[in-house]
């Protein structure tokens, strides 16, 4: 029993040992050096918010030099919401961030192999599961940049291909729930990632939808419009679901410098990435991405993820020329080929003419983030390999060729799955001292609110920065602090302007012994200030739901509730038949 049970899952089994190597260095004491150093204090910040009941947390309190700012209202949270199951089942924060991205790797492989399996049986399945966890491209993202987030959205690529596949052969319910849960994952993965894979995702859809005739192009087109309202349901509940998210990221997006990140080094035209980089180098570091072809890190493709996919879009034109019908299966790599050399020549600087017409791509900051796309699309093409040796070649060397292929895959890139640089760390160091200064500084520009002029340069004073006038006698007492709100106890000898150690950002809002007051906000930092009386105060200062906020939090409510529902109805039905 137990040897049919091994034997039947024999692929996931390989599968599961062969991903192993690319993240065994993780499971070393210790941690690494990478260039997004924010993996901790984001999860310290999440885990804060979520004791403090601040849900869906919006305001980080310790960043942004302790006077705070709203991360999590802009940046996804989807790799902290995983580092918190961690969390909270008693790892530190070190092997928790380091846990997010052992996960990443795992379910990238799986899921990755459900699809190509799908479309070219377990053989292919395994294939490009391996190829997609051992792109070079996805090592930069985990062991050089720490681009977690950017990795994350590589999860759900192949789900959300998965899942559209599978609505348009079968019409199910269930694949329209798997749908909007892949691009709702998606949604609060990486907001870049949203932009650029979404037109492959409708030229995929488009494809099955012609491919498999559901789509006929006469007056009795009508007839296609349950399956066309079952993708637009599917958009629209995945929105629903991420509305707490990504309604105050469009909406809200303009209270805050973002602007300045896609502006000076973070504008796109500094950051293409020429041919030899591509295709031929094989260097490796983790320097930084600067103008021009010496950049201090690797954007290479990967010599075999480039080469095979060349090889089998020339193998079907000798098919073409030979006058044979090209298998569905030939053709579905052939269109993921074509996509995966579109998303590379999206990262070569002859792209710039639909980077200007196409201008909100802009917003990825980084061509070479196509990349990522880049390593997804030539990864599942090449799944159709063991399927043309089948057919074309020679049935007999299938299993030997394609192991070949896959040991000298993994021998060529295993040496990019590990940190460049490591060493001992605990949570305490990482959260005390130069450490902690770095952390909460790191990244200062991106959200802060507009109404600062420039950004903090040294820590946060508790509670109060600054009294006017400075020969006042106060009395500060009954301090407390949360991470959406603070509370303080004031004596004053005399009428004095206070400055508030906060960051003001709408809808901040202050009451003082229950009564709201007014504030002005400082040009300078941004913070609040208070005209107060002389002598006792009590004041609380807590941030409030914009309209927006307030609005999307009700939409995704709802929208989980339904899910629920939905989910647990045939186990109602269950129970009400045995009644």
């Amino acid at each position: 029993m137990k040897f049919n049970l091994i034997k039947k899952n024999i692929f996931p089994l390989i599968l599961l040992i062969a991903v192993i190597p690319a993240f065994f260095s993780l499971l070393k004491p210790g941690y690494y050096n990478m260039h997004d150093d924010m993996q901790m204090i984001r999860q310290l910040e999440m885990e804060k918010c979520l004791k403090d009941g601040q849900i869906p947390c919006r305001w980080s309190p310790d960043l942004g030099y302790e006077y705070g700012y709203p991360l999590f209202n802009f940046y996804p949270p989807m790799p902290y919401i995983v580092g918190q199951i961690y969390r909270t089942l008693g790892f530190s924060f070190v092997n928790s961030a380091k846990l997010i991205a052992v996960t990443q790797i795992i379910l990238a492989a799986f899921f990755m192999y459900l699809l190509a399996k799908t479309l070219f049986g377990e053989f292919g399945g395994l294939l490009s599961a391996l190829f997609y966890t051992y792109a070079p491209y996805h090592a930069l993202n985990i062991y050089v940049r720490g681009a977690y987030n950017e990795a994350w959205a590589a999860v759900f690529f192949p789900l959300i291909f998965y899942f559209s596949y599978q609505l348009i052969k079968t019409g199910k319910n269930k694949n329209i729930i798997g749908l909007s849960l892949a691009y709702a994952a998606l949604f609060l993965s990486h907001n870049p990632m949203v932009l650029t894979f979404t037109p492959f995702f409708l030229a995929w859809s488009l494809f099955w939808l012609i491919i498999d005739k559901k789509i006929v192009f006469s007056k009795k087109i009508i007839k296609q419009l349950p399956l066309f309202l079952k993708f637009l349901f599917s958009g629209i509940f995945a929105l629903s679901l991420t509305a707490f998210f990504t309604l105050p990221v469009l909406f809200e997006s303009n209270l805050t410098q973002f602007k300045k990140m896609f502006e000076g080094y973070y504008h796109y035209s500094a950051h293409f990435a020429s041919l030899y980089q591509l295709f031929i180098s094989n260097f490796w570091g983790d320097g930084g991405s600067i103008w021009g072809p010496n950049d201090g890190m690797s954007f290479m493709i990967g010599y075999l993820h480039w080469i095979i996919p060349l090889l089998i879009i020339f193998f079907s034109i000798f098919l073409l020329i030979k006058k044979q019908i090209l298998d569905k299966k030939i053709i579905i790599s052939l269109l993921l080929s074509i996509m995966g050399l579109f998303s590379i020549f999206m990262v070569h600087n002859k792209s710039t003419i639909i980077w200007q017409i196409f201008s909100p791509i802009q917003k990825i900051q980084f061509p070479w983030r196509f990349l990522n796309n880049a390593a997804f699309f030539l990864s599942l093409s090449i799944g159709v390999l063991p399927f043309i040796f089948n057919k074309y070649i020679n049935k007999k060397l299938t299993t030997i060729i394609i192991s070949l292929t896959l040991i000298i895959l993994i021998s060529i890139n295993l040496n990019y799955f590990h940190p460049i640089t490591s060493g001992p760390l605990t949570d305490e160091q990482k959260f005390s001292g130069q450490a902690w200064a770095a952390q909460s500084s790191a990244s200062i520009y991106d959200y802060l609110p507009k109404t600062a002029s420039s950004a903090p340069t040294s820590a946060a004073t508790p509670y109060i920065d600054n009294i006017d006038p400075q020969n006042s006698l106060i009395n500060l007492s009954g301090q407390k602090k949360g991470t959406d709100w603070l509370f303080f106890n004031l004596f004053l000898n005399k009428d004095a302007k206070v400055t508030i150690s906060q960051l003001a950002f709408p809808n901040f809002e202050i009451t003082d012994k229950g009564q709201k007051i007014d504030y002005q906000i400082e040009p300078d930092l941004g913070r609040m200030v208070i005209n107060l009386k002389a002598g006792d105060h009590q004041i609380y200062v807590k941030l409030k739901n914009t309209p927006i906020r307030t609005i999307s939090n009700y939409i995704s409510l709802f929208a989980w509730l339904g899910l629920v529902l939905y989910l647990l109805n045939p186990l109602w039905k269950k129970l009400i038949s045995k009644k």
